[in-house]
């Protein structure tokens, strides 16, 4: 499968996130001290695959509302 730059973007942001939360989580399992912008970057990546997802539904919602209807509808 073939995936345009906007789905590998969303690819790896994914996995960095999954990533910095493992780092985070055994971080703080083994009672290290962990870095204090780590839940800020964490914050940070969820909320942009968040909007990627919402934004992909959306226009997904789009397209259907429009390829069955003969015009413009107000």
């Amino acid at each position: 499968m073939r995936l345009t730059a906007n789905q590998q973007m969303s690819v790896l942001a994914s996995a960095t996130g999954l990533i910095l939360i493992a780092v985070y989580f055994l971080g703080l399992y083994f009672g290290a001290d962990t870095a204090r912008w780590l839940p800020d970057m964490i914050a940070g990546i969820a909320g942009f695959e968040l909007f990627m997802f919402g934004q992909g539904q959306w226009e997904a919602f789009r397209r259907r509302r429009a390829n069955g209807q003969g015009g413009e509808r107000g």
